[in-house]
């Protein structure tokens, strides 16, 4: 593992070893001193044989603190350098929600491949695929995008993922006490998601997709699952974040060296293969021709450039009979939300 995965998992380790470190050397100090003093009262001839013997007593417990102070400072060390330097490739690391949106970020910058396995991809096309265009823009290097996003045209899905939307807004997720048992006050009902405004998130995302795609160095692909997933993977070339659907809730993350990198990467072959396929990359003459609006743009020509979008694909060429979905969506795409 590099030193900067380290360093971003661990930002006080480096400072707390120290510390523990000189805090262990003091004390070993302090105690050599106290042990040389000691030594010196018992060369002293004009101290009585009794005194001498508990000296003597006195100076073997400390002169073994010293010796198993030492020992121990050793053994951590020698157990810390086996676990950050020779295995750790499956170590797992909690995010928490604060520092989410600040890693998703970092990752993004520093890599070249990116893969989300979602459902809606707010976040990311918000926040993440811009990060993504400058970089490449900037540097010159090409980055490859791959989103996997609910299918909006699936009923069924869309259904089932917004009553499970509608769960986890119902859920508290503290952890709950064993040990009492008690009555807590009703939360009011909270108020999922319409079909609509689902379909809107996702057709947003296909359409900054879609306008990411213009740059030439940017390979973005978004394939359409008649699925949802409940919790979200982002895969850069550093590691995974897995992230849950609510934002109050903690991530977790782990190495592209190790195993669990790979079996995100096999989820994410095996649902290409069974998913529909928006490769903007070879289509960007296409997508040129449809002259698509900036998001910067006013809502009014985002929306009529998203339905010449969705006109410009056949699978997606139904969502045009849906014009609240349409006007959501270009407020979507006009107004981003930014934070995790």
């Amino acid at each position: 593992m590099s030193k900067d995965f380290l360093a971003d998992d661990l930002p006080h380790a480096s400072r707390q070893v120290a510390a523990s470190v000189g805090v262990v050397i003091l004390i070993g100090i302090a105690l050599y001193m106290l042990d040389f003093q000691i030594a010196n009262l018992i060369d002293d001839k004009a101290i009585s044989p009794f005194w001498k013997q508990n000296f003597t007593l006195v100076r073997s417990v400390l002169e073994n603190l010293i010796a198993g102070a030492f020992a121990a400072l050793i053994l951590a060390l020698t157990y810390r350098w086996i676990v950050a330097f020779i295995d750790p490739r499956d170590r797992v690391i909690e995010v928490s929600p604060e520092s989410i949106t600040e890693r998703l970020l970092k990752n993004a910058r520093r890599s070249r491949n990116y893969v989300f396995l979602g459902n809606t991809a707010t976040f990311v096309t918000a926040a993440v695929l811009p990060v993504l265009v400058d970089a490449a823009r900037i540097s010159g290097h090409p980055r490859i995008v791959k989103l996997f996003l609910l299918d909006p045209l699936d009923e069924q899905s869309v259904e089932s993922y917004s009553s499970f939307k509608l769960r986890v807004a119902q859920t508290d997720s503290k952890v709950a006490d064993i040990n009492l048992a008690r009555w807590v006050p009703r939360a009011q009902p909270a108020k999922g998601e319409t079909a609509d405004e689902i379909a809107a998130k996702v057709t947003a995302a296909i359409y900054l997709a879609a306008w990411s795609s213009l740059q030439s160095t940017m390979t973005v692909t978004v394939y359409l699952r008649r699925s949802f997933t409940p919790l979200r993977a982002d895969m850069t070339d550093s590691e995974v974040v897995l992230t849950q659907e609510s934002a109050e809730d903690s991530a977790v993350a782990f190495s592209s060296t190790g195993h669990f990198y790979g079996w995100y990467h096999k989820e994410a072959d095996a649902q290409q293969v069974q998913a529909t396929v928006l490769d903007f990359a070879s289509e960007r003459g296409k997508v040129q021709n449809l002259r698509l609006a900036a998001p910067s743009y006013p809502v009014a020509e985002i929306e009529e450039a998203i339905e010449r979008l969705l006109h410009g694909f056949p699978h997606l060429k139904n969502l045009t009979a849906r014009p609240g979905m349409l006007s959501l969506a270009a407020k979507r795409i006009a107004n981003p939300t930014h934070a995790y």
